[in-house]
């Protein structure tokens, strides 16, 4: 699976139904309301920077609501030239340094850039300590900064800066135990409320000698009994999602795990291979806060991968094996 520039980002990203952006927001979790609200129901368009490691992303989103439904553009500003396109059904990824066009389709996922996703905010309380912070200058705007601690060692916490006035997250740090800023991202400029039209979503690069790949299905399909499982689940995490689809650029199909506390999220992979063909990674590895485990079941390719300390990825992905 190559990395690309993550639409949450893996990157941060509140998943439920909440009232108006007015409600007055005095504690951590009416203030993850409100970014969640925001993100669902503003219009908004601006240049935000990404860093890990030391590497630094600058990108151009343009973030729309049609009809109750997120569209989304993301233009690179540095580095090789690329571009995101997002709806409620497709992500296409443009990379013309590769002559490619990359289309996955997502009816599972429903997220929005930015967002945390809790799926049940009343569950993370069990697993994360939350406190207000300070009110801050993010972009020339008033910032309102909540911390969230987690309370072992198998997450990470997070730091997030939500907009006064609209709730909209304007910047986010993932922090280790330490307190060290593992990935970052902020808006160096944005406007909010301001009408998105629809050509602002149109690519900006030719597809004229691109290649196009495609899921093999448009619909991916979603089992109720996963063939595999993980036996071993840090306190608090669950399977929230399973599907098997036809990956581009993948002979096999792929089947999907998604496990999560409600914050923080391992997905796991599980992919045939030919017999007698050489493993694509085993064992760890790790790009900033990102952790990955490479292991192998009988011809069955293994692979975990997470923005989670790599003793949760390691305990997931090595404890993944055929549902009995």
């Amino acid at each position: 699976m190559n990395r690309r520039f993550k639409l949450h980002p893996s990157l941060f990203v509140l998943s439920f139904l909440i009232c108006s952006t007015a409600l007055a927001a005095d504690t951590p979790h009416e203030w993850l309301k409100k970014i969640n609200h925001a993100t669902r129901h503003l219009e908004y368009q601006g240049t935000f920077v990404y860093q890990h490691d030391d590497q630094l992303e600058a990108m151009h989103i343009y973030h729309r609501v049609e009809h109750n439904s997120v569209q989304e553009r993301l233009v690179s500003l540095n580095g090789a030239p690329r571009e995101i396109i997002r709806d409620a059904s497709e992500v296409r990824c443009y990379w013309p340094d590769k002559k490619s066009i990359v289309v996955e389709y997502h009816k599972a996922d429903a997220k929005g850039f930015p967002a945390i996703l809790p799926a049940r905010l009343q569950d993370i309380d069990k697993y994360y300590s939350m406190r207000m912070g300070h009110v801050e200058r993010i972009t020339g705007r008033p910032a309102q900064l909540i911390v969230i601690a987690p309370v072992d060692q198998y997450r990470y916490g997070y730091h997030l800066w939500a907009d006064k006035d609209t709730g909209l997250l304007l910047k986010a740090d993932l922090v280790d135990s330490g307190g060290n800023v593992l990935e970052q991202f902020m808006f160096t400029d944005i406007t909010i409320g301001k009408k998105i039209p629809a050509s602002a979503l149109a690519p900006g690069m030719s597809d004229k000698d691109m290649v196009w790949y495609r899921e093999n299905d448009a619909t991916p399909e979603v089992d109720m009994k996963p063939g595999w499982e993980a036996a071993s689940l840090p306190q608090g995490f669950h399977l929230s999602m399973h599907v098997t689809r036809h990956m581009p650029m993948r002979k096999q199909p792929v089947e999907h795990l998604v496990y999560t506390d409600g914050l923080a999220a391992v997905s796991v992979f599980i992919e045939k291979q030919d017999k007698g063909a050489k493993p694509f990674m085993l064992g760890p590895s790790r790009m900033g806060a990102l952790h990955a485990m490479g292991t192998r079941v009988d011809d069955y390719q293994i692979t975990a991968v997470g923005e989670v300390p790599a003793q949760t990825v390691s305990l997931i992905g090595g404890s993944v094996a055929p549902v009995k």
